[in-house]
């Protein structure tokens, strides 16, 4: 018979997924770079040697947590599972547990490039049963479209992380089901094979401009905390002091970013209002414009799961130009209360910043075309 002492210090058996519970939290919270291995030991309360014997280091451990999520959201081999059931499940999952899209859309890019490899493998797999699942229901759907349908409803289930809901959890994954299915019916055009060269692409002769263009592109491939100011600056061939002639820091160079986006999110809103004279054309032309600028990179979308990045101000001016975004949608469908008008319009928004970050996916020509109509599905069918 075991003596009490020995009891106490046996392990339990679900240490790993204790400590994959409490790193995901971490992680979501304080973002990757901003926890230790030692917090999260002490989290779980254990020691540090006896985390690394379950986790060879922080990388690992954030790919797990990952893959951990991928494998609970991934369709079962079923063959009597209906899209409608695989939907309502996960949708139903993620409301409980928003962390999952955040993580992957936010942290993947921390770690090195065979586990991230790896894990959109899994992804992949997991976008493969789901597509095979819209075709069970739309058989004469050409295959790309189906994969490309099944990215978005993908991209919809990660969206509850960054943005928060003032509905029942029942009737908020309910909707976003109900978004997923919208999807799942748009017709897209057929794909056309996009032309890879790009040689001839101008630039401004401002090194100003370059510095910011570089570090856009920079932030949205690395993040904005793992991001130096020296990298900005090699990568528009300005180093040295000549760096501080045009910006202070990097937070300048982010500030400045920030700034030239909302102005062109303004514009293109004001041009749209312009044009048009009913709300539902104008969202139409709206969701249509901000799908160029997404994915033309002109807007700081990867920038937005970065929540710890923004200022306050930021913050508020994303929150009123969401509420423009909400008027115009309930304006359009007058039946829809404010709080569901504000989820959709956050879904769909959500749906164009994922996709956008999806590069195989602009193989396809016009991605931004067929990425405005699922988004449209979204406000507009759901």
């Amino acid at each position: 018979m075991s003596s009490p002492q020995v009891a106490a210090r046996r392990r339990p058996k679900d240490r790993k997924a204790q400590i994959i519970d409490a790193a995901r939290a971490l992680f979501v919270e304080n973002g990757f770079r901003n926890v230790s291995m030692a917090q999260i030991a002490e989290e779980v309360g254990i020691t540090a040697g006896a985390l690394y014997r379950h986790f060879a280091n922080k990388a690992v451990l954030l790919s797990a947590v990952i893959g951990s999520s991928l494998e609970d959201m991934a369709p079962h081999r079923d063959p009597d599972e209906s899209l409608a059931g695989v939907v309502a499940r996960n949708c139903a999952y993620v409301v409980g547990r928003p962390d999952v899209g955040v993580l992957w859309w936010r942290e993947t890019r921390n770690l090195p490039d065979e586990m991230a490899t790896e894990l959109w493998s899994q992804l992949r797999v997991v976008n493969r049963r789901y597509a095979d699942l819209v075709r069970s229901n739309r058989p004469t759907l050409h295959e790309s479209s189906a994969w490309e349908l099944a990215w978005g409803v993908q991209s919809i289930v990660a969206t509850p992380g960054f943005h928060s809901s003032r509905l029942p959890p029942q009737e908020f994954a309910d909707l976003l089901a109900s978004a997923c299915l919208a999807v799942c019916a748009v017709e897209l055009a057929p794909p056309q094979e996009v032309s890879q060269d790009r040689s001839s692409r101008l630039v401004p002769v401002s090194k100003r401009e370059a510095l910011l263009a570089h570090a856009v592109s920079l932030f949205d491939q690395r993040g904005y905390e793992a991001t130096a100011l020296a990298d900005i600056g090699a990568a528009a061939g300005i180093t040295g002091p000549n760096l501080y002639s045009y910006f202070e820091s990097k937070a300048d160079i982010l500030q400045a970013g920030l700034e030239r986006a909302t102005s062109a999110l303004w514009l293109l809103l004001h041009s749209v209002m312009r044009d048009n004279d009913e709300p539902r054309g104008a969202l139409v032309a709206l969701v249509q414009g901000y799908s160029r600028l997404a994915v033309e990179k002109t807007i700081l979308t990867s920038l937005l799961a970065e929540r710890v990045t923004l200022t306050e101000v930021a913050r508020a001016r994303q929150r009123e130009y969401v509420a423009e975004w909400t008027a115009l949608l309930r304006a359009a469908r007058p039946e829809l209360e404010e709080v569901r008008a504000r989820i959709l319009v956050h879904t769909a928004l959500g749906l164009i910043h994922n996709m956008a970050r999806i590069e195989h996916s602009h193989a396809s020509q016009p991605f931004a075309d067929r990425l405005a109509v699922m988004a449209e599905a979204v406000l507009l069918s759901a």
